[in-house]
C-alpha cells in the first residue's frame, strides 16, 4: 500500500478505480491565410457564442446550488468582456496575422501566467478561470466540445479541473477528484464543495497507478493506493464512531 498526502476539499471517504483524465490539446493553424478582420470577427463571434453558453450555466447552477456559487460563470461572462484580455487577441490577430486560435490561445498562456505570479493565493487561483474560458473560446471557434466520458464509476486523476468540466462531470458514474495541482481557493473547489464531490488536491499521483484502487480519506487528505479492506473497513468505522460528519464549507 502506498500513502500519498494532499489538501482535502471535502471531508469525505471514498474508494474506487483510478482514472487519468487527459485534456485534448488543440492543434491550431499559426497564420491565417486571409484577412485578419475576418480572423478578428471569428473570434467576435466565437467570444459570444461562449457568454451564451455560460449564461446557460449559470441559470443551471442556479437552479441547482444557488446563486453564490452560479455567479461564477457570470464572471466568466466579465472575463471574456474584459477590455486587456479582448485587446490582446485582437492585436495579436491584427500586428502578426495570426489565426483566432492561436491568438486566444496565445492570451491563455500570457494571462494565466500574470496571475499565477501574483502573490495572493485567491488572484493565483484565477489563473484557471482565464483556461477555462480562453479553452471554451477556442472550442466555439474550432466547432468542438468537451465532453467528461466515463465508462464505469471511477476517482478522475489530473493536473486540474476548470471549473466548467464539473458541470460535466456524470455525477452517477464519479466517485471523487484527485488533482495533482489545484487550489482550495479557486473557483473548482467551490463547485466541487457545492455539488458535494469527494475531492483532494495536490496529491503527487503518477500515471502508473492508473487503474489501480485508491482509498481517498478527506479528514486526513490521505490517498491510499491499493489499500486493503481491512484498512478501508477500519477507517470508516473509526469515524462512524467519533461521529464525524460530512462538513460542506460555505461558498
Amino acid at each position: 500500500m502506498q500513502i500519498l498526502t494532499g489538501k482535502a476539499i471535502m471531508e469525505q471517504i471514498v474508494a474506487g478505480q483510478l482514472c487519468f483524465y487527459r485534456r485534448p490539446a488543440p492543434q491550431v493553424q499559426l497564420y491565417t491565410r486571409g484577412d485578419w478582420r475576418q480572423e478578428v470577427n471569428r473570434f467576435h463571434q466565437a467570444q459570444q457564442t461562449a457568454i451564451m453558453e455560460l449564461t446557460t450555466l449559470y441559470h443551471r447552477a442556479l437552479n441547482q446550488v444557488g446563486d453564490g456559487v452560479a455567479s461564477i460563470f457570470l464572471i466568466h461572462g466579465m472575463l471574456l468582456e474584459d477590455h486587456d484580455y479582448v485587446e490582446t487577441v485582437r492585436g495579436l490577430i491584427n500586428g502578426q496575422g495570426v489565426t483566432a486560435e492561436y491568438a486566444v490561445q496565445m492570451a491563455e498562456v500570457s494571462f494565466a501566467a500574470a496571475f499565477t505570479a501574483m502573490d495572493s493565493p485567491y488572484m493565483q487561483a484565477r489563473a484557471v478561470d482565464i483556461r477555462d474560458i480562453s479553452q471554451r473560446v477556442l472550442r466555439a471557434l474550432m466547432g468542438g466540445r468537451q465532453i467528461l466520458l466515463m465508462d464505469e464509476p471511477a476517482i478522475l486523476v489530473a493536473d486540474e479541473y476548470l471549473p466548467s468540466e464539473v458541470m460535466d462531470f456524470d455525477q452517477r458514474r464519479l466517485l471523487g477528484l484527485i488533482t495533482r495541482k489545484g487550489s482550495l481557493d479557486s473557483h473548482t473547489a467551490m463547485l466541487v464543495r457545492a455539488y458535494h464531490i469527494p475531492a483532494i488536491v495536490e496529491v503527487n499521483v503518477t500515471p502508473k497507478c492508473e487503474g489501480h484502487l485508491a482509498l481517498m480519506d478527506g479528514y486526513t487528505g490521505n490517498v491510499y493506493i491499493d489499500p486493503e479492506q481491512e484498512h478501508l473497513t477500519q477507517l470508516r468505522e473509526m469515524y462512524q464512531a467519533n461521529g464525524r460528519p460530512k462538513s460542506y464549507a460555505s461558498v
